[in-house]
């Protein structure tokens, strides 16, 4: 007897989705037939105004219950024989998971997920509003995303989201109050609370370099609202209110291996501290606190270095005493030259 199993309707109805989000947002959805079916399911072109912008990606999709746990808001599908046939497709590769009983699917970037976890057999990826894919989310922040614009939030919509606990979240809704509202007060208020209250593994890295702005460096390029001069003192404030605790923080976010160069994190963290009111005495505070660990007092004693020139080398000789063989080649440097500057 001939049956037609329940799996083909739900898959069925997961392409079907999709199909009407992308359609209905004004996009193309190009279906890849079941025989020519090779781990992608369709192509869709994208459209803004009626206008193609150039720019497809090949889609994946899944549709069942199965594939989304709702006590973990995590979904999840095998990688099967597909992974060099994605990793390797000319078209950004992505996966999208419909949930029949929320009727609403989410996004993973399959590519940047196989990249970074090369070993998995499963690919797995949290359910978030971040990554929901429906006819409230693709034109707003989907498309958005593909395009490389930015999502088009209010923001009330995007001070909820970076108030969330999901990382993935918080950091949707910070890049929207930064780019789209930087010249209101209440956003700089977020921004800084957010380094303040939450760990430092919860902050996006990005946070710093937006904070950045408000000092400025050479390599601090706006894309978004730019802030007014009047916000740009407010938020100026607020910075000088840091103390050594905050300035410790923030040296944590230097990268290991790039330290302070152009364009770096870095460079960031420099321009923030180099900015505060009482910079020099805090960074003098933390190269002589032996509690904290040598790696960030090293940094501080860099940027003494940048700022002071010689008047670094009493602070330098100290930590090379302290065990500091990075302090000691320093200090040869300034003697030498009698300056340090990484950006030049």
């Amino acid at each position: 007897m001939t049956t037609y199993k329940q799996s083909a309707v739900t898959a069925k109805e997961g392409i079907n989705f999709v199909r009407s989000v992308v359609e209905s947002g004004g996009s193309l959805f190009i279906k890849i037939e079941q025989e020519n079916d090779l781990g992608i399911d369709a192509l869709i072109e994208f459209v803004k105004g009626e206008k193609p912008l150039n720019k497809q990606i090949a889609v994946q999709i899944k549709s069942g219950a199965s594939y989304y746990t709702s006590e973990k808001g995590e979904c999840a599908f095998p990688v099967g024989n597909h992974r060099t046939y994605w990793k390797d497709h000319p078209l950004p590769v992505f996966g999208m998971v419909y949930v029949p009983a929320l009727n609403t699917s989410y996004w993973v970037n399959i590519k940047g997920f196989l990249k970074d976890n090369p070993e998995a057999t499963t690919v797995r990826f949290p359910a978030t509003e971040a990554n929901r894919f429906d006819l409230s989310t693709f034109n707003k922040l989907f498309l958005p995303g593909i395009a490389g614009e930015i999502p088009e939030l209010s923001i009330e919509e995007a001070f909820k989201l970076a108030r969330s606990p999901e990382p993935s979240e918080t950091y949707l809704g910070l890049l929207v109050l930064f780019r789209r509202f930087a010249d209101d007060k209440h956003v700089w208020d977020e921004l800084i609370r957010t380094f303040i209250e939450r760990p430092q593994s919860e902050i996006p890295p990005v946070l710093i370099y937006w904070l950045a702005h408000i000092p400025g460096h050479g390599d601090i390029f706006y894309f978004g609202q730019t802030p007014s001069p009047d916000t740009k003192a407010y938020a100026k404030g607020l910075l000088s209110k840091f103390r050594v605790k905050q300035v410790i923080k923030m040296l944590t976010f230097v990268d290991p291996e790039q330290q302070f160069g152009r364009g770096t994190l870095g460079q960031s963290v420099d321009a923030i501290i180099s900015s505060l009111p009482e910079a020099e005495a805090m960074l003098h505070e933390i190269v002589h606190s032996p509690e904290v660990e040598m790696p960030i007092r090293e940094y501080a004693v860099v940027i003494l270095a940048m700022n002071q020139g010689k008047g670094a080398l009493g602070d330098l000789q100290y930590l090379h005493e302290a065990g500091s063989w990075y302090a000691g080649e320093l200090a040869h440097h300034i003697e030498e030259f009698g300056m340090l500057n990484p950006y030049a």
